[in-house]
């Protein structure tokens, strides 16, 4: 059941940023801001080459293992802050999400399943997503937010 869920957390994010029409803004792309350096840090292990998705999804995976960390970066024009905190709490209702404040116009942590963790955030009509594949600890869910208030001050 936790499985299902995480993945419907995914599905309605996937939804979201595939609704999204308008082209990446001439901000930073997504491998602009996730470096091997950050991705190895908060999976704890090396990581391989990046993985990029038209610059709007940066991943890494571990050299050893198979946990990755991914950061997508989408324009949503007409998404309000509360029409993303609707989405987020219905979609995130069982895995456990909770909304963390200071992370731009609506931000949100998922500790997921399956040692999927994930922060979403909107800032400014852009919807910012890090999910992490590790156990959690509250370090990890720390670092995790931090690296986002880094980010978003890039954005």
């Amino acid at each position: 059941m936790r499985i299902c869920a995480v993945l419907t957390v995914n599905a309605a994010l996937a939804a979201i940023l595939v609704a999204s029409s308008t082209a990446h803004a001439a901000g930073p792309k997504a491998c602009d801001l996730l470096t091997s350096q950050t991705a190895g840090s908060v999976l704890g292990a090396p990581v391989g080459a990046a993985t990029d998705v038209q610059g709007m999804i940066c991943s890494f995976s571990a050299k050893t293992g198979s946990a990755i960390v991914t950061l997508s970066i989408s324009e949503l024009p007409a998404m309000t802050a509360a029409d993303f905190s609707r989405a987020m709490q219905a979609s995130g209702r069982q895995t456990g999400i909770q909304q963390v404040s200071g992370l731009g116009d609506a931000g949100f942590f998922n500790p997921g399943g399956g040692d999927r963790n994930t922060v979403n955030v909107l800032s400014d009509h852009q919807a910012v997503s890090l999910s992490v594949q590790r156990k959690l600890t509250p370090e990890l869910r720390l670092q995790m937010i931090d690296i986002m208030k880094q980010w978003l001050a890039k954005l």
